[in-house]
């Protein structure tokens, strides 16, 4: 699966408390939007050893727990738990990238009954084509320029049930295994971007992950 040679980049088993348990304390140099799109309200909590993420009601935007693992290609393995049909992204991001809105370079989504992959640098978050979805672009118009940048696969998963994932990237491919069985891949070209600055959970209803690490394949 991986012959490549690994390097560690990021591990975290989340295995610590909060002084304050009212405030987001991740510490280790996590960063979420909750300040920005949530009002402060927390939305990240450390408990039970593991990291919770819920959605505020009053948010405007799915929670992004984000930290900086910059890697080319590399190896990504974490265990998650959904809470609701809603499930968890994994997003991975590169803050410099001007051609690409916020620097969303490629991710992969889980839900109960799907997995997607997405190449959102030349995707949906090209500039250029968000720019004509702004601009009133019928839906049929910006699928034809994002159908490259999909892939959707079909899985069977529980709620309240932990999983490992393991993704791998390299070169414009990722590909993605949950308890050992694939489930799927997307080669595009956006995917092939050079540097994966940070890597974050999006969350917009409620799921906990554990035991992160990330490498970077040489």
């Amino acid at each position: 699966m991986i012959e490549a040679k690994r390097t560690l980049v990021f591990e975290d088993d989340f295995n610590r408390s909060e002084s304050d348990d009212s405030k987001e304390e991740l510490s280790r140099g996590w960063v979420t939007n909750s300040e920005k799109r949530a009002a402060g309200t927390k939305q990240a909590d450390l408990v039970g050893g593991f990291l919770s993420i819920t959605m505020a009601k009053d948010a405007y935007h799915g929670v992004s727990v984000r930290h900086d693992a910059p890697f080319d290609d590399g190896v990504i393995q974490v265990k998650f738990r959904m809470q609701d049909a809603k499930g968890i992204g994994f997003n991975f991001n590169d803050p410099a990238c001007r051609v690409s809105h916020a620097g969303h370079i490629c991710h992969i989504g889980v839900k109960p009954k799907q997995v997607d992959f997405r190449d959102g640098k030349t995707g949906i978050f090209d500039l250029k084509i968000r720019e004509k979805r702004l601009a009133g672009a019928s839906k049929e118009e910006i699928s034809k320029l994002t159908k490259h940048a999909f892939a959707y696969h079909d899985v069977d998963l529980k709620i309240d049930r932990w999983y490992e994932m393991l993704i791998v990237i390299q070169g414009d491919t990722m590909s993605a295994w949950i308890d050992g069985e694939s489930v799927g891949k997307l080669s595009s070209a956006g995917i092939d971007h050079s540097v994966k600055q940070n890597m974050a959970f999006a969350v917009s209803g409620t799921a906990e992950v554990d035991d992160l690490r990330i490498w970077a394949l040489k």
